[in-house]
């Protein structure tokens, strides 16, 4: 049977106690921290795709269900049950159903609540229907001005999906606007999307890390220069261009 519930009860059967305690940890959810008061039961990302295969026509009814979920893997299921759709219909080039997804996405955010469950999806969802022309790309620069962290955090990581096609100013813009950003989680996600355009267009990224040096939080530097060669790494970390 389809139904949010019955995916919940399917998951439950992979639950590991110890898995649970381990992401409870990971994903930082103790008084304070930014994933306070969320629930895991402790699946693993490759038992949530066993449990989602024979549920990827699954109604929108029962995805909002899952997304309304307190519990992480649940909303993970809902998750990547519209990325994998999203991402046929990219492939089909179907602009209605991927603008569907992307709607229903938008709308059920809230459920989208950890980096993990936006990492997995927003760039083959938002991502994918800006390089469609189906939204514009102020949508991202609206969410890079929410108060909600992942809300933030969706719009730097959407730009991956342009980086895949070599276009690195997108995430040039959004991060240049976020680099003074106050959430480490924001610092790292700007770090990794520098470093993958580094992979693409590594002259126009170190022109980049140069002009704003002196502002950089270390973080987004350590991420940003990971995959230079070590003496290049090197001069970047001991400030030699300062």
């Amino acid at each position: 049977m389809l139904s949010a519930k019955n995916i919940e009860k399917k998951l439950k059967e992979f639950a590991s106690a110890k898995r649970k305690q381990a992401n409870e940890w990971f994903f930082k959810t103790g008084k304070g921290q930014y994933g306070e008061g969320d629930i895991f039961i402790g699946v693993s990302m490759p038992d949530i795709r066993k449990v989602i295969k024979s549920h990827m026509n699954l109604e929108y009814v029962e995805l909002e269900l899952l997304l309304n979920s307190p519990l992480h893997e649940v909303r993970m299921a809902g998750v990547l049950i519209l990325t994998e759709n999203a991402k046929i219909a990219t492939r089909k080039y179907n602009k209605e159903q991927l603008e569907k997804i992307a709607k229903f996405y938008l709308k059920n955010r809230k459920g989208v609540n950890n980096w993990d469950l936006v990492d997995v999806s927003v760039h083959y969802i938002l991502g994918n229907t800006i390089l469609n022309d189906i939204f514009k790309l102020d949508l991202l620069e609206s969410l890079s001005s929410s108060d909600s962290l992942w809300d933030r955090r969706m719009s730097m990581v959407a730009t991956w999906a342009f980086i895949r096609k070599s276009d690195v100013f997108p995430t040039i813009a959004l991060a240049e606007k976020l680099l003074h950003d106050k959430e480490d989680l924001m610092h790292k996600a700007i770090g990794w999307m520098l470093r993958e355009s580094w992979k693409r267009e590594p002259n126009i990224i170190e022109d980049f890390l140069l002009q704003h040096y002196t502002h950089l939080p270390r973080t987004t530097l350590r991420y940003a220069i990971e995959k230079m060669e070590e003496s290049k790494r090197k001069d970047f970390l001991n400030m030699k261009y300062k």
